[in-house]
């Protein structure tokens, strides 16, 4: 605002000839107006323009016929004394356009016994709009904060008080989050009782958003909250504000629990069952080799099918264990794992216990590590039966070959068995029902598919040439972890 007009105001009128050289100068619009009538008795070439009239055009109307006062009474009545300048906010209407705001500098002055008013007015339309999209833009903030079906605050980072907070916040502006939330007198990560991580000391420190779990004490009862904190930073990064937002995860918490509880009974229940049915079938198999003793012909072949049967039995408790160890496990962690040694201790276990198949290695196992668990053995254990047990052949013969890239290692178990059909290749993994009524050949093979998709990555059939099949394991390696 151009202040400096005062020097024109304390002019008399016979001083003001001069003033037109003056005011046109200006950037914003000048008036000259009678108090009395409230008649325009003078502009500047800026006012002529912005309002759309010509000077003679303009001199002569009042006040109130391109302001928005209603009336020339209305506009005396907001004129200031005699001794000040006032600087208000109206509009002024061009002839045959739309108004426009200004911001208007007030002062009278009388000269030769006339009292007029000398109007200084700048054109705020840019500044207005920039308030109206800010007025907006936090009217729209207010909506999506109270939007959100948990509560938020905005916290000071100094004194740890609510700055703002939607209607779904337990604390209000000028409270302490610790008072609200704890019932402490004092943050959560001061005093002798540091009972839980302060997310605004983390933020605080590190600049960066974290998620933590509180446990809040709300009308007598305790619920656990999912505390995500983020900051917010001045000019120079510093952080002097945390937005905190708490979803309440109570009943989440308190179902894991029954889920841990649950594991942990089925965990019990699978051992004792798996415990009690391998010593009842150990007995079977004890007295089967007795009786094997005693009879021959025909007898002597159901007493092998008993023992078979009670040998297989025993294969899938160990095969159940492994499934149970999967199944009822928190996330199974890859580590890197020595293929080499795992397959080879598997493949001398089968050469010992199946005599009368034929169990080859065609090349040598390269000595990688591949991402895997403890639980990688159970993968080629099951592979090997699969090929053994599910054989037709005369003498079972069983190839395994193991190729390695740059960043996968592939296992080849080929068979001469009766081979798997096109339209089976996918259920023999039990990927459709894993129950009783599942198209695959057992839970091994299931157990097969689980573990090598923890890990990463793929199993799939082929047809062997000329007969049987070869089930193909590709796992990624360990990258940097080395190769043994």
């Amino acid at each position: 605002m151009v202040n400096d007009g005062h020097l024109v105001m304390t002019q008399t009128l016979a001083d003001l000839e001069s003033r037109g050289t003056i005011w046109n100068h200006l950037q914003d619009i000048v008036l000259m107006i009678g108090i009395e009538s409230g008649e325009i008795l003078d502009v500047n070439d800026t006012a002529c323009e912005r309002l759309n009239y010509a000077k003679e055009e303009l001199c002569g109307e009042t006040i109130a016929d391109v302001s928005g006062f209603q009336s020339v009474e209305s506009w005396q009545r907001h004129l200031p004394s005699s001794d000040e300048t006032h600087t208000g906010e109206n509009e002024l209407r061009p002839a045959g356009g739309e108004p426009f705001p200004i911001e208007a500098s007030v002062s009278r002055f009388s000269a030769d016994g006339t009292e007029v008013v000398l109007v200084f007015a700048r054109d705020i339309t840019e500044r207005k709009e920039r308030e109206q999209e800010i007025e907006h833009a936090r009217a729209f903030l207010d909506d999506v904060i109270e939007a959100l079906p948990y509560p938020l605050y905005v916290l000071d980072v100094e004194d740890y008080t609510v700055q703002r907070a939607n209607s779904m916040a337990t604390a209000q502006g000028g409270q302490t989050c610790y008072e609200v939330t704890h019932k402490r007198d004092q943050p959560c990560h001061e005093g002798d009782e540091q009972t839980f991580p302060c997310p605004l000391q983390n933020v605080t420190e590190t600049g960066a958003p974290t998620t933590v779990e509180h446990t809040h004490y709300e009308d007598g009862t305790e619920n656990v909250h999912e505390v995500h904190a983020a900051p917010i930073v001045d000019e120079d990064g510093t952080v002097v504000q945390v937005v905190e937002s708490l979803i309440d995860v109570t009943e989440r918490k308190q179902y894991e629990q029954r889920l841990e509880e649950q594991r942990d009974n089925l965990d019990v229940l699978n051992q004792v069952l798996r415990h009690d049915i391998r010593n009842d079938l150990q007995l079977v198999t004890a007295y089967a080799d007795i009786i094997a003793d005693r009879v021959d012909g025909e007898e002597r072949e159901y007493v092998d099918t008993i023992r078979e049967s009670a040998n297989h039995a025993v294969e899938l408790t160990m095969t159940a264990r492994d499934m149970a160890d999967v199944m009822l496990s928190a996330d199974e962690v890859r580590h890197p794992v020595n293929l080499r040694m795992v397959l080879e201790n598997e493949l001398d276990e089968f050469r010992s216990t199946y005599t009368a198949a034929v169990i080859t290695t065609e090349g040598t196992v390269p000595p990688v590590t591949v991402l895997a668990s403890d639980m990688l053995d159970s993968v080629f254990r099951n592979l090997l039966k699969n090929a053994i047990q599910h054989n037709d052949g005369n003498v079972p013969r069983v190839t395994v070959t193991a190729t390695a890239d740059n960043d996968t290692v592939r296992v080849r178990v080929a068979d001469n068995g009766p081979g798997v059909p096109d339209e089976r290749k996918d259920e023999i993994f039990g990927k459709g029902d894993k129950g009783l009524e599942s198209q695959g050949t057992g839970i091994g093979l299931y157990l097969v598919k689980t573990l090598v998709e923890i890990y990463g990555g793929d199993v799939w059939v082929e047809d062997n040439e000329p007969e049987g099949a070869v089930f193909v394991v590709e796992l990624n390696r360990a990258g940097d972890s080395g190769d043994t």
